[in-house]
């Protein structure tokens, strides 16, 4: 069993990992940048996490479960497919808002490591359980057109919300203030969005 001190340096090492991740990816981050950044010497960061890669599926994961955990109810039986898609959208939104460079780390990682991060997402079991919903849904009627489209539909309009806010920011001519603005409005649209366009 952990102690106190042993589980806050963890979480610090953690919190500081996250920070260099975000900015550098996996390939540019180093160890010792880490460290630094957790106020500890890289002989203690080692006692923790023996390399970059391991640390870096622990935060992600921690991140994705994060993320699912806030959309849990989408596990809810009782709750149609529908419903369950306009909850991911919103607590999707949620988390973008307050963390925006989050979409593009992710796209880029990705594509970058693409084998890391789907090992990540193997705990990421409510995602699979949305698209098994959507399958089922569309199999009894409920919903509209192909599943995996449906699906791709639901993930594009929340991810590049965020992941294309440099495009859009140009294109519309509008500074961060007023995309944030934007984006806080665009989660109604969304949601109001998910609730009729698959509908038979």
């Amino acid at each position: 069993m952990k102690h106190v001190n042993e589980i806050d340096t963890e979480a610090a090492i953690k919190a500081a990992a996250k920070k260099v991740f975000m900015k550098k990816g996996l390939a540019g981050a180093r160890l010792q940048e880490i460290a630094d950044e957790a106020g500890i010497g890289r002989t203690a960061l080692h006692y923790y996490f023996r390399s970059k890669e391991k640390l870096f599926q622990e935060v992600w994961r921690d991140v994705f479960k994060e993320m699912l955990e806030r959309s849990v109810i989408i596990e809810n039986a009782e709750v149609t497919v529908v419903e369950k898609m306009q909850l991911f959208a919103d607590h999707y939104f949620d988390k973008a808002l307050s963390e925006p460079e989050l979409d593009i780390f992710m796209l880029n990682e990705f594509n970058n490591n693409p084998e890391i991060m789907n090992e990540i997402l193997q705990s990421g079991s409510p995602i699979m359980l949305m698209i098994n919903d959507i399958k089922k849904a569309v199999e009894c009627g409920e919903l509209k057109g192909e599943p995996q489209q449906i699906f791709i539909t639901m993930i594009s309009i929340c991810v590049f919300s965020f992941a294309g806010k440099a495009m859009m920011q140009n294109m519309l001519k509008i500074d961060d203030e007023t995309y944030i603005k934007l984006m806080k409005a665009r989660k109604a649209y969304v949601i109001d969005f998910l609730k009729t366009a698959f509908k038979p």
